[in-house]
Order: structure tokens, then C-alpha cells, then sequence
């Protein structure tokens, strides 16, 4: 990743050193690994000879009885990853703590900075130059805004740095089974990661039949756990539906935005938000089916697709959430730095970027409510994939 002078050399270094020490004292002020500690209640659980889903459906069911004594609080969450991590998990119990903690933290820690590795892939030579010094903060402004999320421990920094690594190795070396693979094993525990399969099929030619029987094969295990585990899978149902509920989290894709809006005029639960994703998501494939024929047909590189087609497949999952878009990170700024340098000279573009970005985090900062927040991630997700089509159109006609 590290190219050109010595000089350039060791400030990246440098700046690499700056911000893995960040951490140590970021942790002082805001406490890492609440998602992870989820995972411990489940494990915990799992050890005392209990049910994972139904320990958590309870602590959220008294939780939530109790709303009117500790209004401000923040919500408990259960493990809401289906039965089938569960064989994982005990696995997991049967190590000792520090090691099963050590051996998480070291596959996250691999999986951010995969991310950001294949993100870099995107750019050109000359892009790189610049890149390779915002490599080092990527991590600390997941889609562009400065948010915490890096500490979470969320398992999906694993899966996503897995699939973005065999997904590089398929589009360099013509080799998909890693890829399928690591998209099953994802889907085990967040099954909208299934939307990844349509990676290879709008990049590489003869894909069609094992994209479709991955899927198949992740609908298949989906289908056989009622089966296996019926009492675990209605209360995995039931977590699931808790989820949303009385937390709240639908997410910031466009149905999700959709099902916070109704669901803040009192809509609890509408079609109107299924309806609208598959007339979206539908036409959002059509459109990027549409570039891949452009890109099979060599009328822009890799280098160029990749950013808008990696978004593209983020925004065909109806539950986005920030994790979804933290791999994105670099690929969001690619696509901001080639529209200005498009329409500016390199030094104003520069200038038009750092304003931009400066303007997003601060309209983030200033308006903290988390609806705000939620809703500030979604349309800037959007607005910069539209970016993105429009400089592949740019680049199709010779412009750019």
C-alpha cells in the first residue's frame, strides 16, 4: 500500500503509529465491545445450561416494563445471529477467556484493516499518492462520519474484511470459491450478507450458477434450522422481532429510513416498507447489471467500478447499518475525490473534498439525536452512489 520516497514512506508509518496509539486512549473516555459483550451474555448463558434468546428476551422484556423509572437509559440487546453460531459459540465457551477475547480481537482487528487494504486496490497510481495518508484515519469515520463505531467489536469488521480479501482474489486471479464461501459463513449469522453474492455476477463473467447456488445453499440452512432446533428458532424469531420493536433498529437503508418514519407517526409495522425496498432494490439492480455490461465490455476499469459497485451491493440489503458501510469507507471518498477533480484542478478539488467533509461532520456533531445521525448515514450513502454512476457515465463517454 505504501509506495513512493522514504520521506512519503515514513510519515505514512507515522501516521499508522498515531492511530493505533489513538485507541488506547479513546478507550479511557468510551468503553469498546458492546456489541461483543452481547456475545459474552449469549456465551454465558450457553455455560449456566440456558437459552441464549430467551435470557435476553427477558432482560429486554423487564427492561422495558420498567421504561417509565429509567426513561434515558440505553436499551439492552439480545443475540439475534440464528441457531446455527450457536455450535460456534460453545466452542468459543470451552476456551478460556482471555484467549477466545484475544483471538476475536486479533480476526477484527485483521478484518478493519483488510477493508481499508482492498478499499486502496480502487485507486490509481496517481490517486494512491494522496490516498495512502487518509488509509490511517479511514477507521475512525465509517462512510465518511466520525462515529464510534470502530470499537463495537461487531463480528460483521470479520466477515466483510474476509469477503472484500476473496472477492480481490476473484477479480484478480479469476478464483470465486473463497468468495462463496466466506458469503455463506457470513450469512449464517446476518443473512441479508446473501446480497454480497451478486458481487461476482456483476464483475465476472459465468457466475450466474454458483451465485445462485450459494444463495440457495444460505436459504437452505436458514430453512433447516426450525427443523433442528424448533424451540431455539421461535425464540430466535421472537429476539428478532424484539430487535425491532422495542429498540427500534431498522437500519439506514432507504426501506429502514422509511420504517423509522413510520414508525415515529405511530405505524408500528407496515408492507409499505417491503413494498418499497423490492421496487428499489429491483430497479438499484437493474441499474448496476446495466454498468457491469459497460465494465465487462472494457468501457471503464476495475479501479472504477469498484467503488460504486460495492455500494451499490450495501444498498441492496435492507438493513444497513454502520458497520455495513465502515469497508466502504475509502471507496465513499474515492468516489468524492474523482467527482471534484472532474469539475476542479487538483488543488481546489482538494479544497471542495476537505469542505465537504468538514460540513457532513459537522451537521453530524451539531445535530446529535439519533434519528439525525441515522438518517444523515442513509442519504449520504445514496447521494455518494449517485456520484459514483455519474462519473462511470462520465468515464463510458471518454469525459473523465
Amino acid at each position: 500500500m505504501v509506495t513512493g520516497s522514504t520521506r512519503t514512506r515514513t510519515i505514512v508509518c507515522l501516521f499508522w503509529v498515531l492511530a493505533f496509539a489513538a485507541i488506547p486512549i479513546w478507550i479511557q473516555t468510551d468503553a469498546p465491545g458492546w456489541d461483543l459483550q452481547i456475545y459474552r451474555n449469549a456465551l454465558h448463558s450457553m455455560q449456566a445450561g440456558h437459552d441464549p434468546y430467551a435470557d435476553g428476551i427477558a432482560v429486554q422484556e423487564t427492561f422495558h416494563s420498567q421504561l417509565a423509572m429509567h426513561p434515558n437509559d440505553t436499551p439492552p440487546y439480545t443475540y439475534v445471529y440464528s441457531p446455527i453460531t450457536l455450535p460456534l459459540l460453545r466452542v468459543a465457551a470451552d476456551l478460556p477467556g482471555w484467549l477466545s477475547g484475544s483471538l476475536y480481537w486479533l480476526l477484527y482487528v485483521a478484518g478493519i484493516l483488510a477493508a481499508i487494504w482492498v478499499g486502496m486496490q480502487a485507486a490509481t497510481p496517481g490517486e494512491r499518492g494522496f490516498f495512502v495518508f487518509l488509509a490511517p484515519v479511514a477507521a475512525f469515520f465509517p462512510g465518511l462520519l466520525v462515529q464510534d463505531n470502530l470499537l463495537s467489536g461487531n463480528v460483521a469488521y470479520i466477515f466483510y474484511g474476509l469477503i472484500l480479501v476473496t472477492a480481490l482474489v476473484g477479480w484478480r486471479r479469476g478464483e470465486w470459491k473463497w468468495f462463496y464461501l466466506a458469503a455463506l459463513a457470513a450469512s449464517c449469522f446476518k443473512a441479508p450478507m446473501l446480497s454480497v453474492l451478486v458481487i461476482p455476477v456483476l464483475s465476472a463473467r459465468r457466475q450466474w450458477l454458483p451465485a445462485c447456488v450459494t444463495g440457495v445453499a444460505g436459504v437452505g440452512l436458514f430453512a433447516m434450522q426450525p427443523l433442528i432446533w424448533p424451540a431455539l428458532f421461535h425464540h430466535y424469531l421472537k429476539a428478532l422481532a424484539l430487535q425491532f420493536s422495542y429498540n427500534h433498529d431498522f437500519g439506514f437503508s432507504p426501506a429502514g429510513l422509511l420504517g423509522y418514519a413510520l414508525d415515529h407517526v405511530g405505524v408500528a409495522y407496515s408492507p409499505a416498507t417491503t413494498i418499497f425496498y423490492v421496487l428499489y432494490a429491483l430497479s438499484l439492480f437493474c441499474l448496476l447489471f446495466y454498468f457491469s455490461r459497460q465494465f465487462l465490455e472494457g468501457r471503464f476499469s476495475l479501479e472504477q467500478w469498484m467503488p460504486v459497485l460495492l455500494m451499490g451491493v450495501i444498498l441492496l440489503n435492507p438493513r444497513i447499518m454502520i458497520y455495513d458501510v465502515a469497508p466502504l469507507t475509502i471507496l465513499m471518498g474515492l468516489i468524492v475525490w474523482r467527482f471534484f477533480s472532474g469539475v476542479a484542478k487538483p488543488a481546489r478539488a482538494m479544497l471542495l473534498c476537505a469542505l465537504f467533509f468538514l460540513a457532513i461532520n459537522l451537521f453530524i456533531l451539531v445535530w446529535t439525536p439519533i434519528l439525525v445521525w441515522k438518517s444523515t448515514d442513509g442519504v449520504l450513502l445514496m447521494v455518494v452512489f449517485a456520484v459514483g454512476c455519474w462519473n462511470l457515465a462520465r468515464a463510458r463517454q471518454g469525459i473523465a
